[in-house]
């Protein structure tokens, strides 16, 4: 059967995209590309560590960088990342994580950079030491935090924006003057794209992104850039070694399919791009004008929680507008209409262009009207 065929039989409703690159909503739409390489890929047999060496090395030359990773999801990049900040290339304590880890196997995380995917760290067989609060993080604090059982700093770069973070520059400062390496989630912060080669310019030591999401490779796949001797201990505490990173395995398929994306994206015209994005929001901002009560404005995430920020996004709010309901009812799909998925904020909803095709907008566009 076919794609449309096997949902049909399960019961499952078409769903119009207009929320952005969510793993819960099935990250991206793969490029034929990555398709293609995937496929190819299936029919043959490799050495899965030199299938990741070799490819790490090519993706480096790419992009500029000291070392690359492909991994099975931003998680696992994480995981091995933090595999590697804490038992390098010694099989003793690859063994050891995540269970019996080591006295250094600390990691300092600024509270204002807590976050639901930050499991990640621990799972590895970390301990986070938490600095600042929601207010402020001050630089004594990260330096007085570091001792000799610190094994990194991790660094969610989104929550960069935030008042109460210490800037990525200054948090790189302070642990290098230490000798602590500087672990950066950069999973959803493309575009731009040239945050796959210039966060490591600026001293980022590893820097993990998500290849399901605009990349558009596989979903569960993911890529980790940084420094060579870090990059080749994460390969080390991977698949198809054993440690902590066996579970995130990332087979053929996915590092074939993740590089085929990575090429394509890389030749990607990215204004052009960001100028079909913009169009769509300028469609939605035109159709739903002048409807009774409805306030529509372009929007721009001014804290963490809206991927990626640089994205051109819609917000649309009512007076007594009851979001989480008017949410749901999009998502209901009726009447041979597909669901509508759109995120929520402060009292808005927001429509993100970034996964949506024209005629999927004008999906939207109709969705809305029908709902206001």
């Amino acid at each position: 059967m076919k794609g449309q065929e096997i949902r049909a039989a399960l019961g499952l409703p078409r769903v119009v995209n207009a929320s952005g690159t969510l793993t819960a909503y099935g990250g991206c739409r793969l490029r034929p590309e990555a398709a293609s390489a995937m496929a190819e890929a299936s029919g043959h047999f490799v050495e899965m560590e030199a299938l990741l060496r070799k490819t790490g090395e090519y993706v480096a030359g790419k992009l500029g960088v000291d070392g690359a990773l492909i991994t099975a999801g931003a998680s696992p990049g994480i995981i091995q990342s933090i595999a590697a900040c804490i038992a390098g290339m010694d099989p003793y304590l690859r063994s050891c994580l995540p269970s019996r880890p080591p006295a250094r196997s600390e990691v300092i995380i600024q509270r204002s950079h807590r976050n639901p995917y930050d499991n990640a760290v621990p799972t590895a067989g970390a301990r986070f030491v938490e600095i600042g609060d929601c207010i402020k993080t001050h630089p004594w604090e990260l330096e007085a935090a570091i001792t000799e059982n610190t094994a990194a700093v991790f660094f969610a770069l989104q929550a960069e924006m935030l008042n109460a973070s210490l800037s990525l520059d200054e948090t790189l400062k302070i642990a290098h003057a230490k000798g602590v390496p500087v672990v950066v989630d950069a999973a959803a912060e493309l575009p731009p794209k040239s945050n796959l080669w210039n966060l490591c310019k600026r001293g980022a030591d590893l820097v993990i992104f998500s290849g399901g999401k605009e990349i558009s490779g596989p979903q569960s796949s993911g890529l980790v850039v940084g420094t060579k001797t870090l990059i080749d201990a994460a390969r080390y505490n991977g698949a198809p070694n054993y440690g902590v990173g066996r579970p995130t395995k990332a087979g053929k398929e996915n590092v074939m399919g993740l590089l085929a994306a990575l090429e394509a994206y890389l030749d990607e015209d990215e204004e052009a791009r960001m100028a079909d994005m913009a169009g769509i929001c300028e469609l939605w901002l035109n159709g739903l004008k002048g409807l009774p009560g409805l306030l529509v404005s372009p929007f721009t995430a001014t804290e963490p929680g809206i991927h990626p920020v640089c994205v051109p996004k819609v917000i649309v709010r009512k007076a007594g507008l009851d979001i989480q309901a008017a949410q749901k009812s999009l998502r209901e799909a009726k009447n041979g209409k597909p669901a509508v998925l759109v995120d929520t904020w402060k009292g808005g909803l927001v429509l993100n262009p970034q996964t949506i095709s024209e005629a999927e907008a004008e999906e939207v566009l109709v969705a809305l009207k029908n709902l206001f």
